[in-house]
């Protein structure tokens, strides 16, 4: 076991390297040698074909002969094209392996790795991670709406909805439902797009702003609070909850969801590593139990509704306005 932990980082970096690079688009016209895929991506031969091979050897290529080509897995998963697509996110996690690499130094100074410590060619903007995010959010997305029934709702708010994906997902089922996603006016630049192409720009309006200055409008039957509450301490979620709870109707829902943590904070294992995230990332950010989300809850006025994992590594809380 000690092995295999120590050890993770090697298959990790082969992949995001590769992603970095641009194998997997590259091959997607067809298999080719690494003289012809050097030249394209600018690398030395010797490298990339120590990369290649390494990539077989992970089920990500296969190679017949001297040309190489994408397995299953990368058509699947690594292609920008692919409906299933983690380029993006992969892009992110590379950025992130920076930041984990520098650990040490943060729990020495018990600051987070600055921007300028992370490698200029993997620096990023606004509108990257919020591509990065929805590469995440497209394995959830269904299952998130599937846990939450908003029947009747007829105003929803998506507190720091990123690409707005959920926001496209319950306007879809919901025909009556119009939504506000509040987030930055350059992420919100990629949600437009997203919106664009779902046709539902009539139902879905875009906020730019931050959540603690921004005014929210209302009142809303529904707020969503999704991946949001880890980047905070947690006397600003508390504040964020509460802010939110007075532009919400009376019975109105609120959901947060996030990798929550047990009582003892040592499982479900990602979220405890994704506390880690937090602590290389963000000044304050952390995971939390649902115990102390429920605080935040009660702090606001509203009664805790329910708890409960809807995957093994997200979970679900909500409450509602007396």
């Amino acid at each position: 076991m000690i092995d295999r932990l120590a050890n993770g980082y090697r298959e990790a970096q082969v992949v995001l390297t590769a992603n970095r690079l641009g194998v997997f688009p590259l091959l997607e016209s067809g298999p080719k040698t690494v003289g012809e895929m050097a030249q394209w991506l600018h690398v030395t031969q010797r490298g990339l074909r120590i990369l290649c091979d390494a990539l077989v050897a992970l089920g990500l290529l296969q190679k017949v002969g001297e040309r190489y080509e994408n397995g299953e897995a990368a058509k699947q998963c690594l292609l920008p094209s692919s409906t299933a697509s983690k380029s993006a996110i992969l892009l992110h996690n590379a950025r992130l392996y920076e930041r984990w690499g520098k650990l040490y130094r943060v729990l020495k100074t018990g600051q987070p790795v600055a921007d300028d410590q992370i490698d200029p060619g993997l620096r990023y903007s606004e509108a990257d991670f919020a591509r990065a995010m929805a590469d995440s959010a497209k394995a959830i997305v269904k299952t998130t709406a599937d846990a939450i029934a908003i029947e009747g709702a007829g105003r929803m708010l998506d507190v720091g909805g990123g690409p707005g994906l959920y926001s496209i997902e319950f306007a879809s089922r919901y025909p009556k439902l119009h939504v506000v996603i509040l987030d930055s006016k350059e992420t919100l630049e990629i949600a437009g797009e997203n919106i664009q192409l779902a046709g539902l720009e009539d139902r879905i309006q875009l906020l730019p702003g931050n959540v603690f200055t921004q005014g929210l409008g209302g009142p809303y039957d529904f707020v969503l609070v999704s991946n949001l509450v880890h980047s905070f301490s947690d006397d600003d979620n508390a504040c964020l909850i509460s802010k939110v709870a007075t532009a919400m109707n009376r019975g109105g829902l609120l959901c947060i969801k996030d990798f929550f943590l047990e009582p003892d904070r040592t499982a479900p294992a990602w979220a405890a590593l994704f506390a880690v995230n937090m602590l290389v990332s963000t000044e304050e950010g952390n995971c939390y139990t649902a115990q102390e989300g429920s605080s935040w809850l009660t702090r606001a006025g509203l009664v805790v509704d329910s708890f409960r994992m809807i995957t093994p590594q997200t979970g679900l809380l909500s409450g509602k306005k007396p």
